[in-house]
């Protein structure tokens, strides 16, 4: 582009997008796509201010976790914090004498070298931050003259990677979220997302570790074996505006409650304790650094490095670009037609902007997603090398099927829409059509069908080439089968448990289309319409070994309890018991989470009920898992 950063500075920029932690990077690529030097001017003060944030976040998590120094303190963070706070909170933590896991690396950019004043990071962050206090209010209406001047004059765009430069082996030690570790036969099973470059949306990978991470779901930064936490001043949690989590900065502290926002500027209110987490920690409290190892003894700052060497040789290869001649026409017009509010600009800008945060450059995975949901039919085919759904009706077991809809060329959402069709014609489901699809109520049958066939498309391994997926509607019941185990424990999942999607650009296009809402509601709201329609609770098999999951609809009304069979047995039930006992019954082996969301009650009324039951010898416990006492099963 005309107006974009160009030579080295380009160069580092575009390495930072691919490389750096995920709010650095997303800034550094904001740089490289600014279409106009008012635009460029901006990007670069913000960008500035980004990673200065960043550098104080892991600055003041590293100070934490120091050697000694116990009288230490530093200045309070407190009130509307301003890039001007965290530059300073950088500053005075680089100038520690006393060990801490990151002083080498706040050294390399802040301390200076030999004929230097001050450390090149802080004399170039301090440049950016003095220009954007003299332009203040102005920045918003500088017209472009003005800031061709001033991007030729005070040059912030070089300033930006001289401050980059410096602070380099810092911004590539590893960002992640564990968003849940599990113990299974001795080994502990982590599912995290890995925060660096540019992508909002990481796909989440399972790691093996020796020990676990004291708390799933903060960020935390790897230094060689060593983990620091970064909340308070870095959280990962959830945006409701966006339907999605993301990393959120410290934006404001005050008396008993704080702020935070996202690199996009959306704002949402923090923990009223954080106010005082932030307090003890500048005051000096000290928190210890974990040390977690993957399995197979390297550390998850040298697996990331090995990773991370890998993209940048993608990278400088320029790879990467958005497949456009692959894609089609139609299902991108349709796609885009959709979005609310109606957006401006041609398809192409529209995709970009809405789904890919304005990026024009995607990794791997990223770009498999786009072909599959927007692909030609034989684009789609290509990447994904088997058929893409088989749908069949089946009413006679000896008999191989009545109806049958093979999809074997087609992208996910012409898939989708083929699909809905079938469906609706044989399940003469109420309400069932593409256009629909946006309405979040309505009768059992469909939310069942929206949220399962939905959940179908976006937790799928597409990677998997062995199986397509499956619907088998039978008189009684309707399974969903597909390649990929879930990524969460199916307890969990029955509950409305939640995660990255195993497809999160699949993900967040069907819920900007309204096909679906914020992360891991669909089952917890199709256990809830299935109970209220009185039905068996739907069934859920996820087998890691064969990576594949099935749901299982059962669209028979349950048969009212038989209150004269406890008679005849002696024991007198309330309706609440007689029910608990009836849906164990249904789900051997659910747990108390299970049953509490089958059964509509408090936690704490099911337990006790269950207990009931257990002392009455109707019901086993074992593990936490409840089952009808062996003496009954046949009986009832």
């Amino acid at each position: 582009m005309a107006a974009g950063v160009t030579g080295p500075v380009s160069s580092a920029f575009r390495r930072a997008s691919l490389i750096y932690p995920q709010p650095v990077a997303i800034a550094c690529g904001r740089v490289l796509r600014a279409r106009s030097p008012s635009e460029r001017l901006d990007a670069c003060l913000r960008a500035g201010e980004v990673l200065t944030r960043y550098i104080a976040a892991v600055a003041l998590s590293s100070f934490g976790a120091r050697e000694g120094g116990d009288g230490l303190d530093i200045s309070v963070l407190e009130g509307n914090l301003a890039f001007g706070h965290f530059l300073s909170t950088a500053q005075q933590i680089a100038n520690i004498e006393v060990p801490h896991p990151l002083g080498p690396y706040l050294a390399a950019g802040f301390k200076p070298k030999k004929g230097q004043l001050t450390g090149v990071t802080y004399a170039a962050l301090e440049a950016l931050l003095n220009l954007r206090n003299e332009l203040g209010h102005q920045l918003q209406t500088i017209n472009v003259p003005k800031a061709q001047s001033l991007l030729n004059e005070r040059k912030p765009d070089m300033q930006l990677g001289d401050a980059l430069k410096g602070v380099d082996g810092l911004l590539m030690l590893p960002l992640f979220v564990v968003e849940e570790q599990q113990l299974v036969q001795k080994v502990i099973r982590a599912r995290r997302l890995l925060l660096m470059g540019e992508s909002a949306d990481p796909p989440p990978d399972e790691i093996e570790i020796l020990e676990g991470v004291e708390d799933p779901g903060a960020p935390y930064i790897a230094v060689n074996a060593m983990l620091l936490k970064l909340p308070p001043i870095l959280v990962w949690e959830l945006v409701q505006k966006r339907a999605n989590t993301r990393l959120l900065f410290l934006d404001k502290v005050g008396t008993n409650a704080s702020r935070y926002k996202t690199v996009e500027g959306d704002e949402v209110d923090g923990a009223a304790e954080r106010a005082a987490e932030i307090a003890a920690l500048c005051a000096g409290k000290k928190r210890q650094a974990e040390r977690v190892e993957l399995r197979d003894g390297r550390h998850l700052a040298r697996e990331w490095g090995e990773r991370r060497r890998l993209i940048e040789e993608t990278g400088a290869r320029g790879e990467g670009l958005i497949p456009w001649d692959q894609l089609n026409p139609d299902t991108i017009n349709w796609f885009v037609s959709r979005l609310t509010p109606k957006p401006d600009g041609s398809p192409t800008e529209i995709i970009c902007e809405r789904l890919l945060d304005g990026r024009t450059s995607i990794n791997a995975h990223e770009r498999r997603q786009l072909v599959l949901l927007f692909g030609t039919p034989a684009a789609a085919r290509e990447e994904l090398r088997r058929d893409v759904m088989d749908l069949q009706v089946i009413t006679d077991p000896q008999r191989r099927w009545d109806d049958r809809l093979l999809i074997e060329y087609a992208n996910l959402f012409e898939t989708l829409r083929q699909a809905i069709e079938f469906l609706a014609r044989n399940l003469r489901t109420t309400g069932l059509s593409v256009e629909g699809l946006t309405s979040t109520t309505g009768s059992p049958d469909y939310i069942a069908i929206r949220e399962g066939l939905v959940n179908q498309f976006i937790h799928q391994d597409y990677a998997d080439q062995t199986t397509c997926a499956r619907v088998i509607i039978r008189p009684h019941e309707t399974v969903l089968f597909n390649a990929g185990h879930s990524l969460v424990d199916v307890a969990r999942l029955e509950d409305g448990g939640s995660s990255q999607a195993r497809n999160p650009l699949v993900a967040r296009a069907v819920r900007l289309v309204g096909f679906a809402e914020i992360a891991g509601s669909g089952l917890r709201l199709l256990h809830s319409a299935w109970r209220g329609a009185h039905r068996p609770l739907p069934q859920i098999l996820s087998n890691r070994e064969a990576n594949n999951f099935t749901l299982t609809l059962d669209w028979r009304p349950l048969a009212e309890p038989h209150d004269e069979l406890w008679h005849r047995l002696g024991v007198r039930l309330s309706l609440s018991q007689a029910e608990i006992l009836r849906l164990v019954k249904l789900q051997p082996d659910a747990t108390l989470e299970a049953l509490t969301e089958a059964s509509g009650m408090k936690a704490d009324a099911v337990l006790a009920d269950l207990e009931y039951l257990e002392l009455q010898k109707l019901l086993e416990c074992r593990g936490g898992q409840y089952a009808v006492a062996e003496h009954l099963r046949e009986i009832i």
